[in-house]
């Protein structure tokens, strides 16, 4: 008895370096590493870069558009918590801890996530500088998605937090609900056209801003194949039992796609389509970036690239206006 409470006396603080200046100087020596010199993680799509710096030329553009993303999330999360299941260390703790887990290795802070009644296959991030960052779950996904591929979403979602994405994605919204808003027929095609070259251009970015984030995924994975099935599964609506991603089948799959003119229906699109994703996945998987993240993944043997010819040959398959 006298074993047990002295146990139970011991302070779970019993360890810990108290010395915060000296945590403060490991978390930025950590970030510093996984840095690039244009501001933003190393691992981040090169795309992702020259198009958000296409986007920030616009003067005014970024401020105005992270005041709008600021309001909106912080209302968004109020709502979210009246109508989802917020998740915690005493609500489905297991993924509490992929959030967790993948923010300890991003190097951000711990994101609220919440898990919302809705059977479509999604999950969302809401997020700026300034408010709490925001992971909506659907229960879709939560129900038909493996432990691992779960911890591939949350990481995916990390990476928009980790690379400041909302603010672009808001203002990519705000032009959608501009160009479908105006009253008048006249005025409505108007200010339709006026939008689509804006909103052609955001999506461009938002399809490189995915490549992104699949990476981040990656990097949070437990096994490379959950992160390919994630996609897969978005391709053939995510089916009861395993099942295992044929690479060549999908390779070959992208070749019909990117030969045929209906590609061009993509410029519309603010994802890239799964079997892009993957394919761009799976040059990740061979760069030599994702295993300074993960060293212990990679396999004797293991196919290394620079992270400019991997991101050389993601634009191949992930340009729409590219042949490959």
């Amino acid at each position: 008895m006298e074993e047990r409470n002295e146990r139970e006396a011991v302070s779970p603080l019993q360890g810990l370096d108290p010395d915060f200046r000296k945590y403060v100087k490991q978390r930025k020596a950590m970030e510093k590493r996984h840095m690039s010199g244009n501001g933003l993680p190393d691992y981040a799509f090169a795309l992702d870069f020259e198009y958000r710096k296409k986007l920030d030329a616009m003067p005014g553009f970024y401020q105005t558009a992270k005041k709008i993303c600021a309001t909106y999330a912080s209302r968004t999360l109020q709502e979210i918590n009246m109508n989802g299941l917020v998740v915690g260390p005493d609500q489905f703790p297991e993924v509490y801890q992929m959030g967790c887990d993948c923010a300890r290795i991003l190097g951000i802070g711990i994101p609220n996530i919440y898990i919302v009644n809705d059977q479509s296959l999604n999950a969302y991030t809401i997020a700026t500088d300034d408010v709490e960052p925001l992971i909506v779950v659907h229960s879709g996904l939560f129900e038909r998605f493996t432990p691992g591929e779960l911890r591939c979403v949350i990481g995916h979602e990390c990476g928009h937090i980790h690379n400041q994405h909302s603010v672009y994605t808001m203002l990519s919204n705000i032009l959608v609900m501009v160009g479908t808003a105006a009253s008048g027929f006249l005025s409505a095609q108007l200010m339709k056209l006026l939008t689509m070259g804006s909103q052609v251009a955001l999506n461009a970015w938002s399809r490189a801003a995915e490549v992104t984030c699949d990476r981040a995924g990656l990097i949070c994975c437990e096994n490379i194949e959950d992160a390919y099935r994630v996609n897969a599964k978005l391709l053939y609506g995510a089916a009861w039992g395993e099942h295992t991603v044929n690479l060549e089948a999908l390779r070959k799959q992208l070749e019909m796609q990117m030969g045929n003119w209906t590609k061009f229906n993509e410029l519309l699109y603010d994802h890239p389509t799964s079997v892009r994703r993957i394919v761009a996945e799976m040059e990740f998987a061979e760069c030599e970036v994702f295993y300074r993240w993960r060293p212990e993944l990679k396999k004797a043997g293991q196919v290394m690239r620079s992270k400019e010819e991997t991101d050389e040959r993601c634009r191949r398959f992930v340009d729409v206006t590219k042949n490959g």
